[in-house]
C-alpha cells in the first residue's frame, strides 16, 4: 500500500510540475513579448528625441555664425 500511495503522490507531483512549468513559460512569452514591444517604443523616441537634438545643435551653430563667432580649434565640441 506505501507504495501505491508513493506512486500516487509522485504522479501527483509532477503533473502539478508539468502544469505550473506550462503556465510559467506561456508567462515569460508574453513578457519577452511586451519588452520587445517596449525597446521599439523607446527606440523611436530616442530616435526622434536624437534628431531633436541634432536639429538644434544645427541651428544653434547657424545663429552662432551668423553673429560672428569664430569656430574652436581642435577638436569638435572640446570644451577648452
Amino acid at each position: 500500500m506505501d507504495v501505491i500511495g508513493s506512486v500516487v503522490v509522485s504522479g501527483i507531483v509532477v503533473t502539478v510540475g508539468f502544469l505550473l512549468a506550462r503556465i510559467t513559460s506561456a508567462r515569460s512569452e508574453e513578457l519577452k513579448e511586451r519588452i520587445d514591444r517596449l525597446e521599439d517604443r523607446v527606440d523611436k523616441r530616442m530616435a526622434a528625441f536624437q534628431a531633436s537634438v541634432d536639429g538644434m545643435r544645427s541651428d544653434l551653430t547657424a545663429v552662432a555664425l551668423a553673429v560672428g563667432a569664430r569656430p574652436r580649434g581642435g577638436q569638435a565640441g572640446s570644451r577648452r
